[in-house]
């Protein structure tokens, strides 16, 4: 490969190698100045006993932990969107139930849920519908506001165009209102996924005996930080996935605000 072929081909890639490399970076810091620092474990830990820690999770409970957690976040984020979307849309749609419910939209998405977490254990137990109420909550309101928005900002000169030519209401939100706010039903759904990975953390640490947040608490509590943190970083990986398959997704459903960005 040449010289130019090589830069052409960095050029055209540099979007997937940028992230790349500075984590790489990052990560290499990190070990040097744990090694030549002697950092004490107890309190701190670099990437080589931080992998140490997880091979030791790995042959331990790590898998069964992420079934549970896996399982809490998936039921979680479909309820969310079950509840968000069709919410988000009529609120959207009607200016008058959006001035009814908008105060109690923002009064409900600013609630902290550490105030009511220990509510729902006490409504739902210490099983995993604790957590999975938690999820919903922490979650549903991210993909609502942005679909409001999204709907309510809804280019009103496509909208009387495509009413000019006779589209029906239903012509109306599949041809417009649909493509449009789907970016914004993406950004939802991607501000969703950290809300829904701490509630499901958040309702691990309140109330349970398994689960990802449980075996972080646990190992934070014995001073194991490399087991610990390891454990944060398989929450970190997960939400990266997620978020790239978001983003394949928002390619996929939207595919002009793709090129759009491209060009910029």
């Amino acid at each position: 490969m040449t010289d130019r072929s090589r830069l052409d081909w960095m050029t055209r890639y540099q979007q997937r190698l940028l992230p790349i490399a500075t984590v790489v970076v990052i990560v290499a810091i990190w070990e040097i100045v744990g090694r030549v620092a002697h950092w004490n474990p107890l309190f701190f830990a670099y990437p080589s006993q931080i992998w140490s820690g997880a091979v030791e999770l790995a042959h331990g409970p790590l898998w069964s932990d992420l079934r549970v957690s896996g399982t809490e976040f998936l039921l979680g984020m479909v309820l969310s969107v079950l509840i968000a979307v069709p919410v988000g849309l009529v609120l959207g749609t009607s200016r008058r139930l959006y001035w009814a419910f908008d105060p109690i939209v923002g009064a409900l998405y600013s609630t902290p849920v550490l105030v009511l977490a220990p509510l729902l254990v006490i409504w739902f137990g210490l099983g995993i519908a604790s957590k999975v109420a938690i999820v919903v909550i922490l979650s549903t309101f991210p993909v609502m506001i942005n679909l409001t928005e999204g709907v309510r900002t809804t280019d009103r000169v496509l909208l009387r165009a495509a009413r000019s030519f006779g589209a029906s209401r239903w012509n109306l939100y599949r041809d417009v209102v649909l493509p449009s706010v789907t970016p914004f039903f993406i950004t939802g759904l991607r501000l969703a996924v950290g809300r829904a990975m701490i509630g499901v953390i958040v309702g691990e640490y309140i109330a349970s005996t398994e689960g990802i947040g449980y075996q972080i608490n646990a190992d934070a509590e014995l001073f194991a930080t490399p087991r610990y943190l390891a454990g944060v970083m398989v929450i970190v990986v997960f939400s990266v996935a997620v978020m790239e398959l978001l983003k394949i997704l928002e390619k996929r459903m939207a595919p002009w605000r793709h090129q759009l960005l491209a060009r910029e």
